[in-house]
């Protein structure tokens, strides 16, 4: 069974029967009828939910799974009596990826590098190395694995008689260590998810929770939501921190300005490397 994320277009029950183009999905509905329908589609797969009590019907389009960790992995390889430890988790927050980075570095250490991907924002650090040399590399191993929602962490133990890398050398090694830990770890397709701020006032506060329950009893991959952090010291709002499948994410924000009025704001995480 396909997994579903809603689009835009609502269709009525006067087209119920008829053939109708879709321009902005490119997909040819090829009949229609009370609870589904029939199409042809060039780019996609294409579903439909059941009617709604309005008499409408909502399209849908399969939704896209990404590809991130099963667990945590560590490994290692050392380059001219450079050490290089590398730790590799899932992480779906910037939130959890600190979690994971604090508990794995090594404050004995001279460098604890690491860089996390997530499916719309981007965090890492040299951590005292010559720019670009450890951070940007560690993302690209990342990257160039098609993973999403990862940390990679790399310590690196310097012998006292270590050589020299060089810049050049730096880019290779931690780019190396991180790919070696990615694939060496075990993998799973997950539906993507986004960390968004809910924020409105605290007299919405009863009015926002039941909305925010109402997604957390969705089933996976129809709009589940996981509630986060709830901070109450803004001056009469509320901030919200809940994670909640990227198909859904406009839905959701609509969802809340509607329940309070236009008082209430949605805030995507934001960042970059």
């Amino acid at each position: 069974r396909p997994l579903l994320y809603p689009c835009e277009e609502i269709v009525p029950d006067r087209l119920i029967g008829s053939s109708l183009r879709l321009g902005r999905n490119g997909a040819m509905i090829k009949r229609w009828t009370r609870t589904a329908f029939v199409l042809i589609t060039a780019s996609k797969n294409l579903s439909i939910s059941p009617r709604r009590p309005s008499g409408h019907v909502r399209l849908f389009a399969t939704q896209p799974l990404v590809t991130t960790l099963s667990n945590e992995h560590v490994d290692e390889e050392t380059v001219r009596k450079s050490r290089f430890v590398a730790f590799a988790a899932p992480a779906i927050s910037w939130d959890a990826a600190q979690t994971f980075i604090d508990r794995v570095s090594d404050p004995k250490a001279r460098h604890n590098c690491y860089g996390w991907s997530g499916q719309s924002t981007q965090r890492s650090s040299d951590d005292g190395e010559p720019s670009g040399t450890a951070a940007r590399p560690i993302l690209a191993a990342i990257q160039s694995e098609g993973l999403s929602d990862v940390v990679v962490v790399v310590t690196r133990y310097k012998a006292k008689d270590a050589p020299m890398l060089g810049a050049g050398g730096l880019i290779r090694a931690y780019g190396s260590a991180a790919r070696l830990v990615l694939r060496g770890s075990q993998r799973e397709d997950v539906i993507p998810t986004e960390e968004v701020h809910l924020r409105f006032p605290s007299s919405m506060l009863g009015t926002v929770q039941p909305l925010v329950a109402s997604y957390e009893r969705r089933r996976l991959g129809g709009g589940s939501l996981v509630r986060g952090t709830e901070d109450y010291s803004q001056g009469g709002m509320v901030q919200m921190t809940v994670l909640v499948e990227a198909a859904f994410v406009q839905i959701l924000e609509a969802d809340v300005i509607e329940a309070t009025n236009g008082l209430g704001t949605m805030h995507r995480e934001t960042g970059g490397v």
